[in-house]
């Protein structure tokens, strides 16, 4: 096959993951060709999140771009403009105006920095849709490989995949680093093909290593030891002890913010923004705000590029405010795990800490959709009609939730992601790589539009699960964390730029990475 690459945006380890994927192709016999920007759009989601000089950040992502890895097949974006109209131009560029000003409301979209940032990145996607289908048709491509896929241009990249019936794959970090995430025909915030796996795995046990390999990732999340995920929250906190005494459960709130995923089918959902789902789920369930505790997200008190979380946590500290409920503030120090081991529900909106909830064995609550919404350790609310259609109870057996749980992050660590044993994380965006991937499981993705388990061995017995599930239940952290993987001796695989610039990644490496550069 003929298969195009592209990654609009030089964050760190993305280029290296696409040369990795690059050499794989190449190496079974297939065709290899690039598109990259090379400076020529006017503004982009990088240049509005780190409000940088175009000359400054273009220079940057040109030299840690595609073309120091590779110097013929590598086209670029033109200047040419498209024919897409005003309605396709917007939402093309919704998900990244709405996290470049962090709006948490839907009735925050057309507010005017808002709609600013959308008509400002209009002529950059016009460009890009405009070269990538000239591009795909006049290299004849067969598919295409595309970072991210949710941003302005690698949207843009997508879009005109799509509208010429193309096949393409999206590629990310993973969440726990090892491998490489791969989705078919959507973005990196996709469901239905993880929601596939999800579901496949779902009454299938794991070996005593998978269970212990899952363990051991709660046990570091814990006790913060998750050093290769790509962020970290709630460094340092402080002990916790339940802050109200009122009668009935304990409930804990941990929203998540809500705008990566704006304008995104998936994740839509009735509700403008998080607080008025939760408003109908304290009342389809009877719970007096006196029992909760609000733990606003760490995220919110942190500045992003140039741009700071106040809309977040206004919304919510307002929302407690009117509801009487005991808000923590994103700037405190309150320890989470303190707050979720003590609760007896946990409401979430699709953050990661529904893990942790899990591993305690709580009554874990969703609303909206989530990576984890078929896992079977969640109550799952995506409208007012599912909160209405419930009983009022929630009663998932504690030890079904561990196990469950278990499952889901095997799936997450070692099914859904791709080449897990070749490509291995050493720091956040260092990584080594191993020969033994094969083309066929991309050509595969590419053709049956879906994703096959990296790993697919499962065990017969529910019994190869139980020692973690004891460790889990006695909130054994650092045992769960000691365990040590079994060391595999690979074939090393050398990703290198091109001659003479291999000194970019050191240099690289003295810089702030991806979305953490200010």
């Amino acid at each position: 096959m003929k298969i195009g690459l592209t990654n609009l945006f030089s964050f760190r380890p993305h280029v290296e993951h696409l040369e990795f994927l690059a050499q794989v192709l190449e190496n079974e016999g297939h065709e290899v060709v690039f598109l990259t920007c090379d400076s020529a759009v006017e503004t982009c989601y990088i240049r509005e999140l780190r409000g940088r000089s175009r000359i400054r950040e273009c220079a940057q992502c040109i030299v840690g771009g595609v073309r120091s890895y590779r110097s013929k097949g590598v086209t670029s974006i033109g200047k040419e403009r498209s024919d897409l109209g005003q309605a396709e131009l917007e939402m093309l560029a919704l998900s990244s105006s709405a996290t470049l000003t962090r709006t948490e409301s839907e009735l925050e979209w057309e507010e005017p920095d808002v709609r600013e940032v959308r008509d400002r990145l209009a002529d950059p996607i016009s460009q890009v849709y405009h070269s990538a289908r000239n591009w795909i048709l006049q290299e004849g491509l067969e598919g295409v490989i595309c970072f991210n896929g949710r941003m302005d241009l690698p949207r843009a990249v997508t879009y005109a995949c799509e509208q010429l019936g193309v096949p393409y794959i999206t590629h990310e970090r993973t969440w726990f680093g090892d491998g490489i995430q791969l989705i078919p025909n959507g973005n990196c915030l996709s469901l239905s093909a993880l929601g596939e796996l999800v579901r496949e795995f779902d009454d299938k046990p794991l070996t005593a290593p998978q269970a212990a390999y899952a363990g051991k990732l709660i046990g570091d999340r814990f006790l913060q030891r998750n050093s290769l995920e790509w962020r970290l929250y709630n460094k340092n906190p402080e002990p916790a002890p339940w802050p109200v005494k009122a009668p009935g459960k304990r409930v804990l709130v941990l929203p998540s913010s809500k705008n990566e995923f704006a304008g995104h089918d998936e994740w839509r959902t009735e509700w403008a923004d998080n607080t008025e789902a939760l408003d109908d789920f304290f009342g389809a369930f009877s719970i007096d705000p006196s029992q909760v505790v609000l733990r606003c997200h760490p995220n919110w008190a942190e500045t992003i590029g140039s741009v700071e979380g106040n809309r977040s946590l206004n919304l919510y500290t307002q929302w407690a405010g009117r509801r009487g409920v005991h808000c923590i503030r994103s700037e405190q120090k309150a320890n989470t795990y303190d707050l979720i081991q003590q609760a007896d529900i946990v409401v979430l909106n699709g953050g990661s800490s529904a893990v942790e909830a899990g591993a305690c064995g709580k009554q874990v609550v969703c609303l909206g959709p989530s990576t984890y919404q078929e896992a079977g350790f969640v109550h799952v609310f995506r409208s007012r009609a599912e909160l209405g259609a419930s009983d009022g109870e929630l009663s998932l057996d504690p030890e079904l939730v561990r196990r469950k749980t278990l499952r889901f992050l095997y799936v997450r660590s070692h099914r859904f992601p791709q080449f897990v044993p070749y490509v291995k994380a050493v720091e956040t965006t260092k990584y080594r790589y191993f020969r033994g991937a094969r083309a066929e499981v991309l050509i595969r993705m590419l053709r049956e539009g879906r994703i096959c388990p990296d790993d697919p061995e499962f065990s017969e017995t529910e019994a190869t699960e139980n020692g973690v599930l004891r460790k889990l239940e006695n909130a054994e952290w650092a045992k769960l964390a000691d365990y040590q993987t079994p060391l595999e001796v690979g074939v090393p695989f050398e990703i290198n730029r091109r001659a003479g610039l291999k000194w970019i990644d050191g240099f690289r490496a003295k810089f702030a990475r991806g979305d953490r550069a200010g």
